[in-house]
């Protein structure tokens, strides 16, 4: 590693051989980049939070929100092409041209802007998504690949620029902890019909007739599968990294924000959710800190891996039964606490299969 930051702090010195190094970018490359991201994400959720609430007044697509993400994204890939500039004129090869991990982020603004060409296209050609639609729509989901290209270049940067031992505390990690929020939110909004958190009034009022077996199905997957993007994000970066205190906290809560906005009108009169989302965040930390799982603990990282989707979904139907109720069963919500656990258990065998030789920093 100290090699690497030598060969990055000489390359202003070299001329010739310059084309065979990136340019260095660091933390506040970084900072700024997973800043800027999250002007993005806003955008993406002021713009899901109109089509799911006022898709009737929905008429063009110049509207306020869509200002707010095409802005975030001009901006973002504006900083990309200036710094890339500037690194050609300085003698860096165009391919090497961005510090690593941020080449993959230009492409995702490539990617971005064909995409939001061919989103204006589509709605001229076939009107606007209503519901689900927005979410699968063709042009929205290759917006959504641009977009996720572009916001987790922090994280790949430090990837490229840290290893297990060096990483220590927010100063290192700050902007992939954002990068991740940012992905893990990008990856709930598309997935947002199925996320029972944001859905407790089909828990609170039970559907109409006694045949209840497809509510009963989708209820249960709106737990499982947030609980696998959830968990797939936290695993990830446990692979890589010792996480700093309030790390899980600000991705457990900070999601659990945006998708509140998200479906407001469904969580709004059940603020009880909120409590329990927080609570969540809080105690996966605290489990965290006591269990220190990480590659070389895997025994800790099983029971952190399934106790923290598990206790997400236990507190949300506690939350529930303790003050307004819900029309499942005690056999249908323990049960699928209990599978939200292993969900994350199993995810655990992928991202972390035996122990691994290195270890972390005290």
């Amino acid at each position: 590693m100290a090699t690497t930051h030598i060969k990055q702090d000489i390359q202003p010195m070299l001329k010739g051989a310059k084309a065979a190094y990136y340019p260095s970018g660091g933390r506040r490359f970084d900072l700024i980049v997973s800043v800027l991201s999250l002007w993005i994400l806003a955008g993406l959720y002021l713009d899901g939070s109109a089509h799911h609430h006022i898709p009737d007044l929905i008429e063009t697509f110049f509207t306020p929100w869509h200002a707010v993400l095409y802005s975030g994204f001009a901006v973002s890939a504006g900083l990309l092409l200036i710094t890339q500039w500037r690194n050609v004129s300085r003698g860096y090869r165009w391919s090497h041209s961005l510090p690593k991990g941020y080449m993959t982020s230009l492409f995702g603004s490539i990617i971005f802007l064909f995409s939001g060409g061919a989103d204006f296209l589509w709605h001229t050609a076939f009107g606007f998504e209503v519901g689900l639609e927005a979410l699968v729509s063709p042009s929205h989901l290759a917006l959504a690949v641009g977009g996720m290209l572009m916001i987790s270049g922090p994280l790949r940067a430090t990837l490229h620029r840290t290893s297990q031992q060096a990483v220590k505390g927010w100063h290192e990690l700050l902007p992939a902890v954002l990068s991740l929020l940012g992905i893990l939110s990008v990856l709930t909004f598309f997935n947002g019909d199925f996320a029972i958190i944001t859905y407790p009034n089909y828990m609170a009022i039970r559907p109409p007739g006694d045949h209840t077996f497809f509510y009963d199905i989708h209820a249960l997957a709106s737990v499982l599968i947030p609980s696998a993007l959830l968990m797939g994000v936290i695993l990830f970066a446990l692979r890589h990294w010792k996480l700093p205190p309030g790390s899980l906290t600000l991705l457990i809560v900070g999601n659990g924000l945006l998708m509140t906005w998200f479906h407001l009108k469904e969580v709004y009169p059940y603020p009880q959710v909120l409590v329990a989302v927080v609570l969540a965040g809080i105690i996966a930390d605290v489990l965290y800190s006591l269990l220190k799982p990480s590659p070389v603990r895997v025994l800790a990282l099983r029971l952190f891996a399934f106790g923290v989707p598990a206790i997400l979904f236990a507190l949300f139907f506690i939350m529930l039964i303790t003050t307004v109720g819900i029309w499942w069963s005690v056999h249908l919500w323990t049960g699928a606490v209990f599978l939200a656990g292993v969900v994350g258990l199993m995810l655990s065998f992928l991202t972390h299969p035996s122990a691994d030789s290195k270890s972390f920093s005290s």
